[in-house]
């Protein structure tokens, strides 16, 4: 038998390994794409990571690493915007609700009611932008190992992604116990339960950014917008530019404001296309957030998790159980049902007692219809929507969703439930 060449060797190797890529075996990415994160280096990542997806059709990785670029992207310019109107630098620093981890700016931009349309029309098209390449990952078998601590963005926009403007350093300022070893180290196996489950909340930003262009907030934004930034636009001169008063400090004016914030919560109607695409973003959350969960539990690995299954450590410390998972699919279900109009949220002037009591509410009864207030939107006043009278377009007779019903969903999550529901979208 004669003995194989050099050259044939070289041969068989090179067909094995055409063989292995028509086979979907690829490169890892995940060093590369975390050197360009930590590099601040978005928009390379973004043209490397397409090309490459377009090259390599089958590259699952690739294709999740655009989506995931896309992400971070998204979040800078949202980051972004924020520093350049110095949200993080007025009475905003008191408001949690508002309170984000981005530098405060010194010398902000005046902002008017006109870029505040702007910056959430720019944030959903960017988040736009992410879900959609993430909808393109198969996540049958996919994952990249993920640094996020070691993340870096450009929020001053002075094309420099520095120290300070690191994730595990955005974060270190609303939990100051983290280190920056502890926070560089962070990583995840970001597989696909995880895909969808980003493009789950994808599409819950996206609604909060429908709903806010679906109205229209100039009067609001006029009278209160200094609550939020400390340059606005707006004829009220005095409101422009006021010294905020320091920790701690009582000041009366703002008692007033936030009095005056609460009585102007009544926007007209500007947009009702955008409340009907608010209600399919929802329905969509839904979809994604079961999805996840069926990739969680096939997976039969337990690295890194950020949604773990029973069998796995979740990457925060804590475990799920199999109770609580589907606790969890029966909220979907509530919810979405109250989303496509199949039960009504009771309608709380019929069913009201004593603060201290719990409402007896009949499983048939009179109740509103969440479908309607998005599919059919009107003008949008919360004391009057409250009160009730805003609210009687919507009512009818039907299967309601009743308190008992949730409360016997919370008790799985042990008192935690809203923290499991933000993490769990």
């Amino acid at each position: 038998m004669p003995r194989p060449t050099w050259k044939l060797v070289t041969i068989t190797i090179l067909a094995c390994g055409v063989v292995l890529s028509g086979n979907s075996v690829q490169a890892d990415h995940s060093e590369r794409l975390n050197e360009l994160l930590s590099q601040g280096k978005l928009a390379e990542a973004e043209t490397e990571f397409t090309k490459t997806a377009s090259d390599a059709p089958d590259d699952q990785q690739a294709k999740l690493a655009v989506g995931l670029v896309q992400f971070v992207k998204a979040i800078e310019g949202l980051a972004h915007d924020q520093y350049r109107f110095g949200l993080m630098s007025h009475h905003a620093q008191r408001m949690p609700i508002v309170r984000l981890p981005v530098p405060a700016n010194p010398d902000p931009e005046q902002i008017s009611y006109d870029d505040v349309r702007t910056l959430l029309k720019d944030f959903g098209k960017r988040l736009h932008a992410a879900e959609h390449s993430l909808a393109k990952v198969d996540t049958q078998n996919v994952k990249l190992s993920l640094f996020l601590g070691k993340v870096r963005l450009d929020i001053d926009g002075d094309g420099q992604a520095s120290e300070a403007e690191s994730l595990w350093k955005m974060f270190s300022t609303i939990n100051r116990g983290v280190q920056q070893e502890q926070g560089e180290d962070f990583s995840l196996g970001f597989d696909g339960a995880d895909v969808h489950w980003l493009r789950g909340y994808c599409h819950v930003l996206m609604s909060f950014c429908d709903f806010g262009l679906a109205y229209d907030g100039h009067e609001w934004f006029e009278r209160c917008g200094h609550l939020l930034y400390p340059d606005v636009e707006t004829p009220y001169e005095f409101l422009r530019k006021e010294s905020p008063s320091g920790p701690g400090r009582f000041d009366t004016r703002d008692l007033g404001d936030l009095i005056a914030a609460v009585h102007l919560l009544n926007f007209p109607l500007q947009d009702a296309d955008k409340m009907r695409s608010a209600h399919q973003h929802l329905l969509t959350m839904v979809e994604q957030s079961r999805q996840s969960w069926e990739r969680a539990l096939a997976e039969t690995d337990d690295d890194r998790e950020w949604i773990p299954n029973p069998k796995q450590q979740g990457v925060i410390g804590l475990r799920v159980s199999r109770e609580q998972i589907d606790g969890w699919h029966e909220v979907l279900g509530e919810f979405e049902a109250l989303l496509k109009g199949e039960k009504l949220i009771p309608f709380w002037r019929e069913y009201a007692r004593n603060l201290d009591d719990t409402p007896d509410v009949p499983k048939e009864g009179t109740g509103v219809n969440l479908k309607r207030f998005f599919t059919e939107p009107r003008d949008f006043d919360l004391v009057l929507l409250l009160t009730g009278t805003d609210a009687a377009p919507y009512l009818e007779e039907g299967p309601l969703s009743t308190p008992e019903a949730w409360q016997r969903m919370a008790r799985v999550f042990q008192g935690e439930f809203f923290g499991f529901a933000i993490w769990f979208n």
